[in-house]
């Protein structure tokens, strides 16, 4: 007999276990988490100087709503007001299930949350419990599911195909990398929680564990909604890490080093005078993203760490030196009040590090990289998308039955508060939950799929394509070049029409042809999004040569991209529900019965 789940739940991290243990807690209890590998992922395995979780304010005194947050977010452009005010209106509940589970956010005295200021805001949203809120995050919400819930967990097998009847998910494929059989499983729904395609780029913060399947979920019909808005910053490349936050807020000398073992303190050329130098490092601690609005300003810093490393030299922040020509008296009054409010007014950055965050420190010296004594070599990273699958309300695509949440879907715009896609996590699969709840579940019919053709599979070792990702970073990361995008989308659309069934395994051949579906999308988009819009968010258009400037008009719309054809959707605004309790209330009662 065919084993049919109510739902299954693709991934294993914090937005995986957020839904699977909603849906248990719905009723909803025929379900299992598949993964790769139960302890890969971004959830798990990454994290900044103090990661940060985004949600309303409970600091007890700071003046804030849904609609207030919401409007905040929205404010930035290119996203649906609706969705936003579902991430506010629902941050609070979600918050307060993993303070519950153990997740220790810290509280005043009286219990209030306080916080802080995080990037692309300005309010005291943020909160944290230091570098590893995720890795916490996840782990409490996998100890609810698979301890209190007993969810059955399916490992190591990696999902390479949605499996569908007409225009309903009905389960999937997947290859058990530990025998390498193909299995399919069936289910009523398929909730999919595996991040962004991590795999696109070769200058890249995500853990080398998360690959994403975003190139799967594209073959099987799905829209996508603002793909080409990424997020790019710095980050430490040897051992994967965001150097945001207090990294930079201790003021780090940046130094680039050639094959000759020179040394250039080149952000010095790029600044008029140190003073404005230091000043714009310590605002990357809450503006670490690139962004083409302060390209000028402190993503200045950004353009010229890239610039060194396309003439071939390493880039690297030295914590045990100032940069030439910092004194404090030259610092703006926001950094100079900063390190002095919180008492980091050491001789050195990794005293100042010291004192501000320590944590940040200990990240390091447990993968055995002493920021004391050694240079960290850093480059500007993919980080985010802040685009992915187009969704409804629900988080459900345009395939019946067929969910995506977390950073898969395409929530975000053209900038998010720093925090909010932690609170997304928990958010979306919230929404999922309830979705898959209130769904008259059906019977569903086994679709006769046949994937003998995976039998005639041949090892070759020669096969390769990490130079797409080389090129990828090169020419369609935060400065996109035209020109070279469409070249590289030739390139891979030649690949595609002639995809071997060959590789170093069937492994390798199902990721690279993800990786490969994934690229080519995002190619797509950016070319015919940004010749109409110009340069936005997080990247630099580049057209014959020159920047393109922005078109604002396109904020007010989505993009959305259908088997690489882009188009424009209006963005609906902030909903504003009514405020009669009275109905409200009927409703619930209503509800009950």
């Amino acid at each position: 007999m065919i084993k049919i789940y109510d739902a299954i739940i693709i991934g294993s991290g914090a937005a995986a276990y957020g839904v699977a243990d909603r849906l248990h807690n719905e009723g909803v209890t025929d379900i299992a988490v598949i993964t790769e590998n139960r302890f890969s992922g971004t959830s798990r395995n990454t994290g900044s100087d103090k990661q940060t979780y985004y949600k309303l304010s409970m600091d007890g005194f700071s003046a804030d709503s849904p609609y207030k947050m919401a409007s905040d977010i929205f404010a930035a452009g290119c996203c649906d007001g609706e969705k936003m005010y579902l991430q506010a209106v629902n941050s609070t509940r979600c918050f307060l299930r993993l303070f519950d589970y153990g997740v220790n956010f810290p509280r005043d005295e009286f219990g209030g949350f306080p916080g802080y200021k995080t990037d692309h805001d300005n309010t005291v949203r943020a909160t944290s419990i230091g570098p590893l809120t995720s890795r916490v995050m996840t782990e409490k919400l996998e100890n609810a599911v698979i301890e209190r819930n007993g969810t059955p967990i399916l490992d190591n097998r990696q999902v390479f195909e949605i499996l569908k009847n007409g225009s309903k998910a009905v389960g999937v494929a997947a290859l058990n990398t530990k025998t390498n059989d193909i299995e399919l499983f069936y289910s009523r729904n398929v909730v999919c929680a595996t991040g962004a395609p991590a795999c696109i780029y070769e200058n890249s913060v995500y853990p080398e564990s998360q690959h994403g399947m975003t190139g799967v979920l594209i073959e099987s019909g799905v829209r996508l909604c603002n793909y080409s808005q990424w997020q790019y910053g710095m980050a430490s490349v040897d051992f994967r890490w965001n150097v945001s936050g207090s990294f930079m807020q201790v003021i780090p000398r940046f130094v680039s080093i050639d094959e000759n073992g020179n040394e250039y303190d080149f952000l010095n050329d790029c600044f008029e005078t140190a003073g404005e130098m230091c000043s714009n490092i310590f605002l990357k601690g809450y503006q670490w993203p690139f962004s083409y609005e302060r390209a000028e300003k402190s993503s200045r810093v950004d353009v010229a760490v890239h610039n060194e490393t396309k003439k071939g030299r390493n880039v690297y922040l030295d914590f045990t030196r100032n940069p030439e020509g910092f004194s404090f008296e030259n610092l703006n009054e926001e950094a100079r009040e900063y390190l002095e409010k919180n008492g980091a007014v050491e001789a050195t950055p990794i005293e100042r590090l010291q004192t501000l965050n320590p944590k940040a420190i200990e990240v390091y010296s447990s993968h055995g990289i002493d920021i004391y004594s050694e240079k960290l070599r850093i480059a500007v990273c993919a980080q985010h998308n802040n685009g992915g699958v187009y969704t409804d309300n629900n988080y459900e695509t345009d395939i019946d039955n067929l969910y995506v949440i977390g950073e898969a879907a395409g929530t975000f715009g053209l900038a998010r508060p720093g925090g909010t896609a932690l609170n997304d996590t928990q958010v979306s699969g919230f929404l999922c939950a309830e979705g898959i709840k209130n769904k008259v579940q059906s019977d569903i019919e086994i679709p006769q799929n046949c994937f003998e053709k995976y039998k005639d599979f041949v090892i070759d070792s020669s096969i390769d394509y990490s130079h797409i990702r080389t090129k990828m970073s090169k020419s369609a990361a935060f400065l996109r070049n035209k020109e070279e995008c469409e070249d590289l989308l030739y390139e891979i659309n030649r690949i595609l029409s002639d995809y071997p069934l060959r590789h170093k395994s069937l492994s390798d051949y199902f990721y690279d042809k993800d990786m490969l579906v994934s690229a080519k999308t995002l190619l797509e988009t950016i070319t015919g999004e940004m010749s109409l819009t110009g340069s936005r968010g997080g990247a630099v258009f580049i057209e014959n040569g020159k920047t393109v400037s922005e078109n604002p008009v396109y904020r007010k719309y989505l993009t959305v991209t259908d088997n690489g054809k882009v188009s424009f959707e209006e963005t609906k605004p902030v909903p504003v529900p009514e405020s009669s309790f009275e109905k409200y209330l009927k409703n619930s009662e209503e509800e009950k019965r």
